[in-house]
């Protein structure tokens, strides 16, 4: 994994130079006053399938969803400063600022205080993010031919649930990292592209859309979960779908890419992202612009201090599974593992050889406040991954930056399997599944997963109905704008099936429930349904369908 370290990279070496020029600053905010969006109607900042995601796992619509006060960005303007972005998690905004409007700044009624009170790396303004043309899904039962990445690949099980036509159909993964040269042009990658699985890409760094002409880490990276050419390499996840951020340049070392991977996490989640892996990692600066200010210690690693890892445990609040390399330092000075792979809640994930031995390179746990990490391990000694050479080569490589996506992987395919689990459920099943969940250590964690395994421990503690293979919920609102009384049309698979139905307002309030067996139609007469959009759950013994509905 390519360790970032942290500094500001300061090209003009004096105080007087650096206060007549622009800095950037992430403001954060005292509250989230005089605001024209509310949490009634959650549906203008998060999409359907961000809702979508909080209502599967009971999370609520909280402030920390709302939007920045536009009227606090308008006056923050006012001074002169210019506003790159916002984060509604840390409630702030990334701001252009020479001194004297930093000092007007500062006097606002709503101003708290500065993100470690200095700047961050002055870069590139983000632009507008645009989104590709979305995906149909394709899936069939298959026996595949992983090429240079069979051992790799059946070590996990992968193998076992893509005979069951699991690939990780629908399944929606972020991949953070320093860019995915040529990644549209690869021979491994033709499927993922041509069936049009990318939804977006966006480079926080360069503030532009293309991530394709920038490094091929992101490349190597997406290559272990994405690839699809049998007989030279298959991803744990080929049929998955993918955006790709890029929150990391290799021409820079400081916070900036801390703010940048929070931005895109925020986006991430606001589109409805299921998954976030990130070969990434943060924690000191060795070099000749090295500051002290902007160095992390060992006491850091405790999963609330950095930007980075306060921004995973935000998205994994959310109900993302946020996926993390454990780093690559253990024989280093620095040893231990690096943020954000320090959150409790974060999946992190050593390496280790093909014979499942611990990789000597990989970081080791615990954080700082003795909690064992790393979670689980995968091949990282041996690992073979695709490359941008030509039309896409395969190589032998190592690193945790490689295990990691593979996990990534496979937490699609088991929530594939099993979606009525939330995010911190699958983590902690495939846990339980590693091959050293009896002995669990701080150099391999729980060991390397196993979907084979996973699906005993599912049907232990979720009923043997959770493994069964189930026809899909097809049930349909018809139409949709809905009518008096709201109309539900079940298919024959579902019929008599108990059933709970509930009606969820934009806030995550609900407004109706009820209960009973199924039928081939159903009716719901409800009182005083005012125009608006809604979601409507449907919950059977094994099964949940979310659907948003819209009342004109």
């Amino acid at each position: 994994m390519k360790l970032k370290w942290l500094a500001l990279f300061i090209l003009l070496g004096t105080q007087d130079v650096l206060a007549q020029i622009n800095s950037r600053y992430l403001l954060l905010f005292k509250d989230k006053a005089d605001n024209v969006f509310s949490l009634e109607k959650a549906e203008e900042f998060l999409s359907p399938k961000a809702l979508a995601r909080r209502y599967r796992q009971n999370i609520p619509i909280s402030e920390s969803d709302l939007p920045v006060s536009p009227s606090y960005l308008a006056r923050v303007a006012a001074t002169g400063a210019k506003v790159i972005s916002t984060t509604r998690w840390f409630n702030g905004a990334l701001v252009e600022a020479n001194e004297s409007q930093l000092k007007a700044i500062k006097m606002l009624p709503f101003f708290s205080s500065i993100e470690g009170n200095h700047p961050v790396l002055f870069g590139t303004e983000p632009g507008e993010v645009r989104m590709a043309v979305k995906a149909q899904a394709t899936e069939s039962p298959v026996t595949l031919d992983y090429g240079l990445a069979r051992t790799q690949t059946t070590l996990l099980g992968a193998d076992y649930f893509h005979q069951k036509g699991i690939l990780g159909q629908e399944i929606v993964i972020a991949a953070f990292d320093e860019g995915f040269s040529r990644a549209d042009q690869l021979e491994y990658f033709k499927l993922l592209f041509d069936e049009k699985r990318v939804l977006e890409t966006y480079d926080f760094i360069a503030g532009e859309v293309n991530v394709y002409d920038k490094q091929s880490h992101g490349t190597n990276v997406l290559s272990t979960i994405a690839a699809y050419q049998p007989g030279m390499i298959v991803g744990i996840a080929p049929k998955a779908k993918f955006v790709l951020y890029r929150t990391e340049s290799n021409m820079m070392e400081s916070p900036y890419e801390e703010v940048a991977w929070l931005l895109a996490a925020e986006r991430a989640d606001s589109i409805g992202v299921d998954i976030i892996t990130s070969s990434l990692g943060y924690s000191t600066f060795i070099g000749p612009f090295n500051n002290a200010d902007y160095n992390y210690t060992y006491e850091d690693m405790d999963g609330h201090t950095t930007i980075v890892s306060r921004a995973a445990r935000w998205a994994s609040r959310k109900g993302i599974v946020v996926v993390n390399s454990a780093g690559n330092e253990a024989s280093s000075p620095w040893k231990y593992i690096i943020a954000p792979a320090d959150v409790d809640s974060v999946l992190s994930v050593g390496a280790t050889n093909r014979n499942l031995e611990y990789a000597s390179f990989s970081s080791i746990g615990p954080n700082a406040l003795g909690q064992q990490k790393p979670d689980v391990s995968a091949v990282g000694l041996g690992v073979y991954i695709g490359t941008n050479v030509g039309t896409g080569t395969v190589v032998s490589s190592q690193g945790t930056s490689f295990s990691c996506p593979q996990v990534a992987g496979l937490v699609a395919l088991a929530w594939q399997a099993y979606p009525f689990l939330t995010a911190q459920q699958v983590i902690s099943v495939l846990k339980k599944s590693g091959n050293q969940a009896d002995r669990p250590d701080n150099y391999l964690g729980y060991g390397v997963p196993n979907l084979r395994k996973l699906e005993q421990i599912v049907a232990t503690e979720y009923g043997p109905l959770a493994v069964e293979p189930q026809p899909p919920m097809a049930i349909r609102v018809a139409p949709n704008p809905v009518m008096d009384p709201l109309t539900l049309l079940v298919p024959t698979v579902l019929k008599n099936q108990p059933a709970q139905i509930s009606i969820i307002k934009g806030n995550g309030q609900e407004i109706y429930r009820t209960s009973g067996l199924l039928e081939p139609t159903v009716y719901l007469a409800i009182p005083d349904l005012s125009p608006g959009i809604y979601i409507l759950k449907v919950q059977t013994k094994s099964q949940q369908q979310v659907i948003r509905i819209v009342k004109p």
